[in-house]
């Protein structure tokens, strides 16, 4: 029986993938003792060392966070607790695969790759994102499949719920947001937004990221009257807000290797919010969701197709409000903190 941890990351403990996980372990009676190492210094992992020693008597097993395979390693030369790593995707497929950051046949490439090979063959239990995102680690780093396994992301609770009482803008309205991305296909939604400027559809696009000015360039090459590019920062309490106040939600679009393993946070907030969610039909977003049952999709890399959909669901409400209905249901009953912890912690006790 796991009564107690500490959960540790180079990552900010307050960060969704961290925060979901650390709630739903206390739902479910396990007392988390918190660690954080975010400025990731050397400093920092002595600091954890004397933390660990100080406390290693009292707990059953250590959760290290997302985005921390070094703390993995470091953690394991003097750890004899069952080690979990909340890993959701390697950092090698985030930084090389997703951003293209290096060359794949690059000495960083490998490097990312090592220190993600090292950090899952150390670790005692592994889960992420998608079965997809699974498969991917047992190939790429020759793991037994008995050690990885799938764990939905889910929401904070906190910062993302669902609130009747926020009343909807008076124009039908389509929100796109997050980091651009190669895998987020923006292109295509500006041009969906270009073939639906007659519509009487209002389209923002709430982002940043690495590929902003191309978006940019994109958005003065057809010049959408009805399409509204906001790159200011704002806060979770404002962005809940603005969902609400919107008539449907746009994931990812393009047609990318990784798009058939990730499942983007916005897909989980979109369901928590009761919002609809159109997504370019990939095979991992169809891991979590189905088609006209939870979310709409459309064909990857595809303006016409996107647009066509986006009409259906100006055109459909009644259509359009029972997927959204499906998709909060679904949410309650599978995604919250509480469930995903549970299942987390039949894992673990499966080590025992």
């Amino acid at each position: 029986m796991i009564k107690k941890i500490i959960y540790t990351s180079r990552s900010r403990l307050e960060y969704s993938l961290n925060a979901v996980c650390i709630r739903g372990l206390m739902e479910n009676g396990v007392g988390v003792v918190e660690f954080g190492l975010a400025n990731g210094g050397v400093f920092d992992f002595f600091r954890f060392l004397v933390f660990y020693l100080r406390n290693r008597k009292d707990i059953d097993a250590v959760i290290v966070g997302y985005d921390s395979p070094s703390l993995v390693i470091f953690l394991r030369f003097f750890c004899r607790k069952k080690i979990i790593y909340n890993a959701v995707l390697s950092v090698y497929e985030r930084l090389i695969v997703s951003r293209g950051l290096a060359s794949r046949f690059s000495i960083k490439a490998f490097y990312y790759w090592l220190l993600d090979f090292v950090a899952v063959h150390f670790a005692d239990l592994i889960f992420v994102e998608s079965d997809s995102q699974a498969d991917y680690f047992k190939k790429i780093f020759i793991i037994d499949g008995k050690k990885v396994f799938r764990s939905w992301i889910g929401v904070d609770e906190d910062k993302f719920f669902y609130d009747p009482a926020i009343p909807k803008f008076p124009t039908f309205t389509v929100l796109f947001r997050g980091a651009l991305q190669p895998e987020t296909g923006a292109e295509y939604l500006i041009q969906a937004a270009k073939l639906l400027e007659n519509e009487d559809i209002k389209f923002i696009m709430q982002c940043g990221g690495q590929l902003l000015d191309r978006a940019r360039e994109v958005i003065h090459e057809y010049r959408p009257k009805n399409l509204d590019l906001r790159t200011n920062y704002i806060q979770s309490d404002e962005l809940c807000l603005l969902m609400q106040k919107c008539h449907l939600s746009i994931g990812q679009l393009s047609k990318h290797e990784r798009l058939s393993r990730t499942i983007p946070h916005k897909a989980y907030e979109a369901l928590a919010m009761r919002l609809p969610y159109l997504t370019a039909a990939n095979s991992g977003i169809l891991e979590l969701l189905k088609s006209d049952e939870t979310c709409i999709t459309c064909e990857p890399a595809n303006a016409r197709s996107l647009a066509d959909k986006i009409l259906w669901a100006k055109n459909n409400p009644e259509e359009l409000g029972r997927i959204a209905k499906g998709a909060y249901e679904f949410y309650i009953s599978d995604l919250k903190s509480r469930v995903i912890a549970k299942k987390l912690l039949d894992n673990i006790q499966s080590l025992n």
